[in-house]
């Protein structure tokens, strides 16, 4: 991973999602990342299904402090963290954070193990029993850009998966 992309995921500077964090956020991103649906499916048609996802890491470990109190765990509890390059036409756009419970992840039969290259976002809006809460949003600086983000904690099978989206100065070319 790289140091980056650290850098990034450490951002706890994160504003409830209303009218007034959405307005602090470039136009042209903010539709985007104040969507209710999957932002794959909208990077999906950005890119006329020119969309790729390159897997960083996926390994079990402690999330941030900040990402710990967000899920609402009790603090040192290991998850399965997941970080990933979303690429339109070859080039990253978004940088993803996934928290993923271990309750979910033992059991074993709802793909999460086994997700490789697909998107967290087909398997999770895939049956439409999911449910976004407290979507949180953010600005932080990338390689002396500013970046947009959103964190949402999605309900999913009983246990609460966060997701927090970067979404880099690439992502301006399609919009």
């Amino acid at each position: 991973m790289e140091k980056t992309y650290n850098d990034l995921t450490c951002q706890s500077n994160w504003w409830p999602d209303n009218a007034l964090s959405i307005a602090k956020l470039n136009p042209k991103i903010a539709l985007l990342a104040s969507g209710k649906g999957s932002l794959t499916s909208a990077l999906v048609d950005l890119s006329d299904n020119n969309f790729s996802v390159k897997v960083l890491q996926q390994v079990i470990k402690l999330p941030f402090f900040h990402e710990q109190l967000e899920l609402g765990k009790p603090l040192s509890r290991a998850a399965m963290i997941r970080e990933v390059e979303l690429q339109l036409y070859g080039e990253t756009a978004v940088f993803a954070r996934s928290i993923i419970p271990l309750s979910l992840v033992s059991k074993g039969r709802n793909g999460l193990v086994s997700l490789g290259r697909t998107p967290l976002g087909h398997l999770l809006f895939k049956d439409g029993q999911i449910r976004v809460s407290k979507r949180q949003f953010s600005q932080t600086m990338y390689r002396g850009d500013q970046v947009a983000a959103r964190r949402t904690p999605y309900n999913y099978q009983g246990s609460q998966i966060l997701v927090s989206e970067f979404f880099l100065p690439a992502i301006y070319k399609y919009l």
